[in-house]
């Protein structure tokens, strides 16, 4: 027999076994991972009290030092599987501005685990005069059997015969002997059951790279835009966003100082990658108010920038760096794009058409290390809605096939693994969740996700060998603003929340529709005009790309893909009776017309067009022949506003549209600012000129531009980050608007301990 001591600690249905390494509810098994494990242990023998970040990231990685967003990694994935509830913790509280605190009441034990090695038996020896059980008469010696330990205290058992006596015995002995082989094989399975799980998951965690991962930033600007890192993984090229303009710069990992070998400029630099020989660096640069890109080389060391090809995508480069390949959209037809290096010869690998399409997004396609194959992002459609994955299509002959088994609501960037084995991508899981980073193995097509945040990740990039993984992580946090009169001086915050409260109007009483993620999804909420009482009005709304309140308050309309696809939704402003007016593909943004009778709206991405449904549902009106995003009705419900981009003209700007309501052709144009940053207008209160955000100097402000055709001028001094959305009160006299603060610097993520 073998014994042994072990703490124990049970709080509400689960036991956690501190000698096990186990977490069970129920009986069941949570998974999970070695360092949150270390990190729950620690949390439950605090004893309640609260534990700052450096004691614990002292006590899960002592001979390491690692980000704190490691530690916040594992508090997720500790709270997710505890199933903690994200309003109301029950397990684990944070303490703002010290750490950490486990809540719920723990018991703690030692328990004793008995392992029998043998099995304990009564032997007997029988009398052939014997005629009962139990009855003090002496007994011979005939024979013996193996009987249980156990007696009968029933004196009425009638007396038997020997022969009898003994069938009866050897029955029991028999049934007992059967009892114990049945036991021992269930005990035997059981073990290997547990074992086999343990040693799968053990498995599989090995063969997932960076399963156990340590983040480290290597910027604290907050600047960061775009990296990648060299083929030999020794340097990181970068793009910084600053008052002058988008610049290029190249730091050596173990360094703590950039060099610019580019920049700054008044253009937007959206792309960057090594060349395959390490000595140079490509970056693709894109006018902000214009459509053509341009792709340019410039030596590692600094030197003169020369162009390399033009009107192209983010490229990725073949193993050999004799060809790049690239996505292009072209009306409805997006296309995976072959070409040499210097962007000549061009040819199409593959085609798809819409809705289904190639995602560039800024993202490059990524050819695998033996050449044979491209990864890139779709977007696709099947009978449960839309939804974006990883294909490959191979170089030989343009054939396409999944590469994961994933359904992301986004994905962005794929990088091969050395072996090619498997890839990273980015994506999310919904259209408000956060971006991470993910790993699909091409040969079973299991997908796992490496990070635990609510950061989103971008820009992933991989050196020859693999053994560092680094990204551009992003960390946003947006506040709802009211400025009485527009003026400056007045304004004041009402409201705040983590990533971007994108889409916000007033209602006709005075109070603001916005749409939050506080709750854990994308959901419609209502506050007063000064922040108070703050309601959520839906569940499951899956609210986002557009916000508008109808002219009466009597219902709100707004674009959710809780269907499969985006359309075009309805609900009553107190969050009741939701329904669905549009059942079309890749309906967005909303806009109410003055009379209430119809909301007009954009249907589709690469080719978009807008098109009115009436409030109450109905049959579909196309309003516009050629393209035109995100509608804005006027006051007087006679115009619409929107903007575009013409493709088909050479050297085409970026262009604020005006339509008629009734529809038809285009009646007026205007060129928009080349330092706008975030493309979207409203009209003015007395609908005589159409606003939009402009950041000039890096600091966002509203700027009208009148119909008459005059020079736009300046409305605001608020002189604030970003402007990511903004309204008018009914009455003319409130402005609210979202004020966005980005955060994005490059981070290294490495294999950690085990």
């Amino acid at each position: 027999m073998s014994e042994q001591n072990h703490n124990i600690y049970e709080f509400g249905p689960f036991r956690l076994d501190a000698r096990k390494r186990l977490l069970l509810r129920e009986g069941e098994i949570v998974p999970l991972k070695p360092k949150a494990f270390e990190t729950l242990l620690a949390l439950v023998e605090g004893g309640g009290r609260v534990l700052a970040k450096d004691e614990l990231m002292k006590r899960v990685w002592p001979d390491t030092t690692v980000e704190e967003g490691n530690l916040t990694f594992n508090i997720s994935s500790l709270r997710k599987g505890l199933g903690d509830d994200p309003r109301r913790h029950e397990y684990i509280v944070t303490i703002p501005g010290e750490g950490y605190q486990f809540v719920a009441g723990v018991r703690a034990t030692f328990d004793e685990l008995v392992v029998h090695e043998s099995t304990t038996m009564t032997i007997e020896e029988l009398d052939g005069e014997m005629v009962g059980m139990g009855d003090g008469e002496t007994r011979g010696k005939e024979e013996i059997l193996l009987l249980p330990a156990f007696h009968s205290t029933n004196s009425s058992v009638a007396p038997v015969s020997l022969s009898e006596k003994t069938s009866i015995r050897n029955f029991a002995g028999a049934r007992r002997w059967l009892g114990l082989v049945v036991l021992f094989f269930v005990g035997t399975a059981a073990a290997f059951s547990l074992y086999w799980i343990m040693r799968q998951r053990q498995s599989r965690a090995a063969t997932v790279p960076f399963s156990e991962m340590e983040i480290s930033r290597l910027t604290t600007s907050g600047k960061i835009t775009h990296a990648a890192v060299s083929p030999d993984g020794e340097y990181i090229a970068h793009v910084t966003v600053d008052a002058e303009g988008d610049s290029l710069w190249v730091r050596h990992v173990g360094a703590p100082t950039s060099v610019r070998i580019s920049g700054p400029a008044a253009t937007e630099y959206v792309s960057v990658i090594f060349a395959p020989d390490g000595d140079s660096v490509y970056y693709l640069t894109l006018d902000r108010d214009k459509g053509d890109t341009a792709l340019y080389r410039v030596p590692v060391l600094g030197g003169p920038s020369t162009m390399a090809a033009y009107d192209v995508g983010p490229v990725d480069f073949s193993p050999d760096g004799s060809q790049i390949t690239f996505i292009r959209p072209d009306r409805t037809v997006s296309r995976l794009i072959l070409a040499s290096s210097d962007g000549t010869n061009e040819r199409t690998l593959a085609t798809r058409r819409q809705p289904e399409f190639f995602r560039d997004d800024w993202n490059a396609p990524a050819w695998s290390p033996d050449g044979k194959t491209i990864a890139c992002q779709v977007r696709l459609n099947d009978e449960r809605g839309q939804y974006e994955t990883v294909i490959g299509v191979s170089v030989e002959d343009g054939s396409q096939k999944p590469l994961a088994s994933k359904r992301w609501n986004y994905t962005g960037q794929p990088v091969w693994l050395a072996d090619g084995s498997g890839l990273f991508v980015t994506g999310s899981e919904s259209e408000t969740g956060p971006v991470q980073v993910w790993h699909a193995a091409l040969k079973s097509g299991e997908v796992t996700r490496i990070t635990h945040d609510l950061n989103d990740y971008h820009d992933l990039s991989l050196p020859n060998d693999s053994s560092r993984l680094t990204a551009v992580q992003d960390h946003s946090v947006s506040s709802i603003w009211v400025a009485p009169e527009a003026d400056a001086g007045q304004m004041r915050q009402i409201a705040s929340d983590a990533g971007w409260i994108s889409e916000m109007a007033w209602t006709p009483d005075g109070r603001i529709v916005y749409r939050s993620n506080a709750g854990g999804s994308a959901e419609i909420w209502v506050m007063n005009a000064d922040g108070s009482s703050p309601k959520q009005l839906t569940t499951d709304a899956r609210a986002t790309r557009g916000l508008t309140v109808s002219p009466d308050g009597r219902y709100i309309f707004f674009a959710s893909d809780r269907a499969g696809r985006f359309n075009i939704w309805r609900v009553d402003a107190e969050g009741g009776n939701l329904k669905q007016l549009t059942t079309g593909h890749d309906e967005f943004f909303p806009h109410s017309t003055p009379d209430g009778g119809w909301v007009v709206y954009q249907r589709g991405v690469a080719e978009p067009r807008l098109w009115k449904v009436p409030a109450d549902g109905g049959e579909p009106t196309q309003l516009t022949e050629t393209r035109a995003a995100r509608p804005a009705v006027s006051s007087d419900g006679e115009l619409i506003a929107y903007h575009y981009l013409d493709p088909d003209v050479e050297k085409s700007r970026w262009r604020i549209g005006v339509v008629s309501s009734k529809g038809g052709a285009r009646l007026k144009q205007f060129d928009f600012p080349a330092t706008m940053t975030r493309r979207f207008v409203r009209w003015s209160p007395d609908h005589q000129s159409i606003v939009y955000a402009n950041n000039p100097g890096g600091l966002s402000d509203l700027w009208a531009q009148p119909l008459d055709g005059s020079q736009p001028k300046q409305l605001t001094y608020f002189k604030v980050e970003q402007i990511i959305a903004f309204d008018w009160s009914r009455d003319g006299r409130s402005l609210a608007f979202v004020r966005g603060v980005e955060t994005s610097d490059i981070v290294l993520i490495e294999q950690g301990q085990k």
